[in-house]
């Protein structure tokens, strides 16, 4: 029965559901979508090169080939409505997606990879995917406090430093490995989380336990360990890159409060989700041992190998 229940997680994908977790990572220029699916918000809709970017020459690809699917305003089936109907709500909307976006880095962008695997039979140009894949170079940049730049570059401030994309895939795979069971069950995450409750009483296992909306609480220790330590888009949900982009090698992972902090407040598109107080919970400190000690696994060294699975 897990590995049927691990294998359905696996293949989530870009599935989604009204007032799911799930967040875009670090940024700052979330937080005004609105519709069905997943995304965190933090507030308020920034001018950036990013947002330009996107609006300018990536809206209308995905308003031609994704928006059939998965319109914010009423996406087909269980899906991501990360598609905005209206231009000006767009960018905030599609980059509140983790499930879409990942950690931007184009190399472990769940919508690029759709696109480069020629997702539902579509096909994009290789002018399509270059604008694709300049938009969320740019994301990392800005993301990280990187400013605003060109677009079309790694982010790089070195010759020969590592791409922020390369950097992302190291930093998790790092983390995955140095996760373990022993340090998930000490910290007392499984309960924490699975038992947590919203403000109306709802524990986050009601909606969640089997991983629904792009993110996993429950009771059962084992499966939320092995779905948090080897899907990296679960992983996200909890945890996120922080990139350094004058030094790569200091990029590191960090807990992940900005993704609660919109849930909790129910900012777009989480109007429907239960409220609940983001900062001080037993989850939340639960998670803070957690980090701790697998931050300091990782500053050791010797851990095992990446659990990544995608």
């Amino acid at each position: 029965m897990r590995t049927v229940l691990l294998a359905a997680i696996a293949s989530i994908g870009l599935v989604g559901c009204v007032g799911e977790l799930d967040t875009s990572g670090p940024g700052t220029n979330q937080g005004s979508g609105s519709g069905s699916g997943s995304g965190s918000g933090s507030g308020g809709t920034t001018s950036s090169l990013a947002r330009s970017m996107f609006e300018d020459n990536v809206y209308s690809i995905m308003t031609a080939k994704c928006q059939s699917c998965h319109s914010a305003s009423g996406a087909v089936g269980n899906v991501s409505g990360f598609v905005h109907p209206t231009k000006s709500e767009a960018h905030a909307t599609i980059i509140g997606f983790t499930s879409v976006v990942g950690s931007f880095a184009p190399n472990a962008a769940p919508v690029l990879l759709k696109v480069t695997n020629g997702h539902q039979g579509i096909v994009y140009s290789s002018d399509e995917t270059n604008k694709i894949t300049e938009w969320l170079n740019q994301e990392v940049l800005e993301q990280n406090g990187g400013g605003t730049g060109t677009g079309t570059g790694t982010g790089t401030g070195t010759t020969g430093q590592e791409t922020p994309a390369a950097a992302t895939a190291r930093v998790m795979a790092a983390w995955s490995g140095c996760m373990t069971k022993a340090n998930f069950d000490a910290a007392n995450m499984a309960n924490a989380w699975g038992n947590m409750t919203a403000n109306n009483n709802q524990r986050c296992s009601n909606c969640h336990a089997s991983g629904d909306g792009g993110f996993i609480a429950t009771v059962d220790s084992q499966l939320m360990f092995d779905v948090v330590s080897s899907n990296k888009y679960y992983m996200l949900q909890y945890f996120h890159v922080k990139l350094d982009l004058a030094n790569m090698a200091n990029s590191k992972m960090e807990i992940n409060t900005q993704s609660f902090d919109g849930v909790s407040k129910g900012q777009d598109p989480h109007r429907e989700h239960p409220r609940f107080n983001a900062a001080t919970n037993n989850g939340m400190t639960a998670l803070q041992e957690f980090y701790t000690t697998t931050a300091a696994a990782v500053a050791a060294g010797g851990c095992g190998p990446s659990k990544l699975t995608n």
